[in-house]
C-alpha cells in the first residue's frame, strides 16, 4: 500500500469519478484505475460499487474512507508543522460561532487589517456540522465535538428585554418567578441562553411559556421590539442591537450570567494564523468584556 494510492483513492471517493480525478492529478486514466485496483487487492476487499454507470463507496469504503482521511490530514500536519515559516502569518482559518456572534464580528476586521494574509471562514450555526470540522470555536460549552481545550472569552450578566408598552418595562428589576405565563421568545435549545431560562425557571417550579423559537438573534430582538413577547438578553453581546422601543430590565433574583469559551483542539497541529488569531481573540476578550 503506497501514499499515493490513498490519496488516489480519497479524490476518487470525493469525486465519485476516477477520470475526474485523474485529471486533478494530471495523470492518465488507466493508471488511476490501475492505482485504485492495486489497492483494493493489496485489501483484498472491493470499496467501490457502480450502479447506473455511477460510482459509488460500498459499506467497506466509506469506512476506509474516515481512517484515510484522519492519516492523511495526520500526515499534512506534520509536513506543515515542520515547513512552515513561523514568522510569516497568512493561510486560512475556520472558526463555529454559536455564542457571541458580535464579539466576533467585531474581532474579524480588526485582524484582517493586522494580517491582510489570513483568510477567515465563519459557520453561525447552532446545529451540529456532521462532516465538518473547524480550528476553533466559540460556544457556550467548554468542548466541542474533538476539540477539548478551552479557554473563557466572555462572561457577562443576563438581563430581560421588554416593549416599552410591556408592565414590565416601568420596573427597575424582575425576579424569575415573574416570568411564570409570561410569552417568551428564544434562540433554539442547543444555546445557552434557552438552557438558561429553562434551568431558573423550573428551579422556580414552573415552566416556561415559549411561543416563539428562532435561531437569529436578530428576530429574537425584533419580535420583541413588535411586542410579540419578552426575551432574557445577554447584556454586553447585545448591547445596543435592541430597537429604541426596547426597555432592558434587570433580573434581580437570581443573577444570572452567561459565559462563553474559546475551543480549540491541542492534541493537533495548528498554523501559525490559527495560533495568532485564537490569542488575538482572548486579548480582544479583555477589552470586551468591560464594555
Amino acid at each position: 500500500m503506497e501514499l499515493l494510492q490513498l490519496r488516489y483513492f480519497q479524490k476518487v471517493a470525493e469525486l465519485e469519478n476516477v477520470t475526474k480525478a485523474a485529471k486533478y492529478f494530471s495523470v492518465p486514466q488507466p493508471s488511476m484505475s490501475q492505482a485504485i485496483s492495486r489497492l483494493e487487492r493489496d485489501l483484498n476487499i472491493k470499496l467501490f460499487e457502480r450502479r447506473n454507470g455511477k460510482l459509488f463507496l460500498n459499506e467497506k469504503g466509506r469506512a476506509f474512507l474516515i481512517y484515510v482521511e484522519r492519516a492523511l490530514q495526520e500526515l499534512d500536519n506534520g509536513i506543515a508543522a515542520v515547513t512552515e515559516d513561523s514568522e510569516k502569518i497568512s493561510g486560512p482559518v475556520s472558526i463555529k460561532i454559536m455564542e457571541n456572534h458580535r464579539f466576533i464580528l467585531t474581532c474579524i476586521p480588526k485582524f484582517a487589517q493586522l494580517y491582510p494574509d489570513v483568510s477567515i471562514s465563519v459557520s453561525h450555526g447552532y446545529y451540529e456540522d456532521q462532516d465538518v470540522s473547524y480550528d476553533l470555536c466559540i460556544s457556550s460549552q467548554t468542548s466541542y465535538k474533538r476539540m477539548t481545550a478551552s479557554a473563557p472569552l466572555v462572561r457577562e450578566r443576563v438581563v430581560l428585554a421588554v416593549h416599552e408598552d410591556h408592565p414590565f418595562a416601568q420596573r427597575k428589576s424582575v425576579d424569575i418567578t415573574d416570568l411564570q405565563g409570561q410569552k417568551l421568545i428564544s434562540l433554539p435549545a442547543q444555546t445557552a441562553l434557552h438552557s438558561l431560562t429553562i434551568q431558573h425557571c423550573r428551579a422556580r417550579g414552573f415552566e416556561p411559556l415559549m411561543p416563539i423559537i428562532c435561531d437569529d438573534p436578530y428576530f429574537v430582538r425584533k419580535y420583541v421590539s413588535e411586542n410579540m413577547g419578552i426575551a432574557l438578553a445577554p447584556s454586553i453581546s447585545w448591547k445596543g442591537r435592541f430597537r429604541e422601543n426596547t426597555i432592558l430590565v434587570d433580573i434581580a433574583s437570581p443573577e444570572i450570567y452567561i459565559s462563553s469559551y474559546l475551543i480549540w483542539d491541542d492534541a493537533h497541529y495548528t498554523s501559525p494564523a490559527v495560533n495568532r488569531f485564537k490569542e488575538f481573540l482572548l486579548e480582544e476578550a479583555k477589552a470586551f468584556s468591560t464594555q
